[in-house]
């Protein structure tokens, strides 16, 4: 069952549920109305009558034309003496003299069934010195108040019935303005689906509902998409151009040994020299490729350890390994922050191996802390960077025109991987930088 029919059964069911509860009160409050009503009717002509005479009275055949003024509407009084027995009767109607004789000595009002009509009666003792003399009795046949009942249930009926007609016709309108849009998903995700093609969902005029968040963030989530695809086409792109390059010299040089490097010794050094090194530009792009697929769909735990400890280890290693001198200064020898310290090691060396690549000066690295946590600094004196550049330098294969030439040996994918573990550890990146005179990178860690 689709969505708008359940909305619309569901509209209809409540509808009727609610019109079943409203019309069951109402007709039995106005039973109960009516039928009290009529009680109290009999209890104030019975305390007149009480109030009229004497009680010895009561029993007088002078009083009879005073009982009849007091027979209510299709209804009966009588005089009781205290055996029981009638010392008077007088009734609007004949069938409400059947009515059975009460043996009640106590006032009382209730509802009585003679044979299949309800009698309301009122019975009240007579008393004389504290003595039981007698009892007097009114009854009312209560047929009015059935009609009423009646009309009354014919008009719930009637009214039940034109707004059952309404609840239906409303219910599937109210049903179809609110599946509607939820249909335009629908349909929208079978286009996606069929067409491969993403598209937005027009939106109405902002009312704030559910199904209006619903649809704008779908809308969102399809901005998302379409920046992932670009991303991943221009990925795709970058990848295979720096890709093509290394393994186009690669076979030219290859090509060129098997045709002439065998007899000619310095072409076939030039060649083993060049597909050596384009092999190892090949290995470490790859390398930073599953690096990057790494940081982009793994997590990793982080804990609270020695930042100082780690960036004095990771200086000591590069400069050994890269035979410069990199100046450690910190503010403590215990700054704390949490951090994974491979991932920590990592980003150490992304940054470090950029300074030294870009300056010919001697490296800075610098740890503080702040009211947040340890500040990682990586000053370096070298050719600088744009201003208008800066912003780009996070995004994969991206190299500056003037800094990131093929000398250096940079892909483009260091700073996105460094970019990618700052953000994974809680932390962030920031670049200042000048032509001619240098570049400062600060990257501030959570520190608990």
């Amino acid at each position: 069952m689709s969505i708008k029919a359940k909305l619309s059964w569901l509209l209809i069911s409540w509808s009727l549920l609610t019109l079943l509860i409203a019309n069951t009160i109402i007709y039995f409050s106005y039973m109960k109305l009516t039928e009290n009503r009529e009680m109290d009717n009999l209890e104030e002509i019975g305390e007149r009558l009480l109030e009229t005479k004497d009680v010895n009275d009561l029993f007088s055949p002078s009083m009879r034309p005073l009982f009849q003024s007091f027979v209510p509407d299709d209804g009966m009084i009588r005089i009781l003496d205290k055996d029981h027995s009638i010392v008077f009767r007088a009734a609007d109607e004949d069938a409400i003299m059947e009515l059975p004789i009460s043996d009640s000595q106590m006032n009382r009002t209730e509802m009585v069934q003679l044979d299949d009509e309800m009698v309301a009666v009122f019975t009240a003792p007579i008393y004389k010195d504290k003595n039981f003399i007698g009892t007097i009795e009114l009854s009312k046949n209560m047929d009015d108040r059935m009609e009423d009942l009646e009309i009354l249930l014919t008009i719930l009926i009637g009214v039940s019935v034109l707004l059952i007609v309404m609840a239906i016709f409303f219910g599937k309108k109210t049903s179809k303005i609110f599946s509607s849009p939820i249909s335009v998903i629908g349909e929208t995700m079978d286009n996606i689906q069929k067409d491969g093609r993403l598209e937005k969902i027009q939106l109405r005029q902002k009312n704030g509902d559910e199904i209006y968040q619903l649809a704008a963030n779908f809308n969102r989530m399809i901005d998302y998409l379409e920046v992932m695809f670009r991303k991943q086409e221009q990925f795709i792109s970058d990848a295979s151009h720096e890709l093509k390059t290394p393994l186009t010299v690669i076979e030219s040089y290859a090509s060129l040994l098997k045709r002439w490097g065998k007899d000619d010794p310095k072409l076939l050094n030039e060649g083993i020299d060049a597909i050596q090194d384009e092999s190892k530009r090949l290995k470490h792009m790859v390398e930073q490729l599953l690096d990057l697929a790494s940081a982009d769909q793994q997590s990793f735990k982080l804990e609270r350890m020695n930042i100082t400890d780690i960036c004095k280890q990771t200086a000591k290693r590069l400069e050994a390994a890269k035979k410069r001198i990199i100046h450690v200064i910190h503010d403590s020898e215990a700054i704390f922050g949490l951090a994974n310290k491979e991932k920590l090691v990592q980003i150490l060396i992304i940054l470090l191996d950029n300074a030294l690549k870009y300056s010919e000066k001697d490296i800075t690295l610098k740890i503080s802390q702040d009211e947040y946590g340890p500040v990682i600094q990586i000053i370096d004196q070298g050719i600088g960077i744009p201003k208008e550049e800066i912003p780009k330098l996070f995004e994969r294969f991206y190299r500056v025109d003037k800094a990131r030439t093929r000398t250096t040996g940079g892909s483009g994918l260091g700073l996105s991987i460094a970019y990618l573990l700052i953000n994974q550890s809680g932390g962030s990146i920031s670049i200042e930088s000048e032509n001619e005179k240098g570049t400062t990178v600060t990257v501030s860690l959570k520190g608990k």
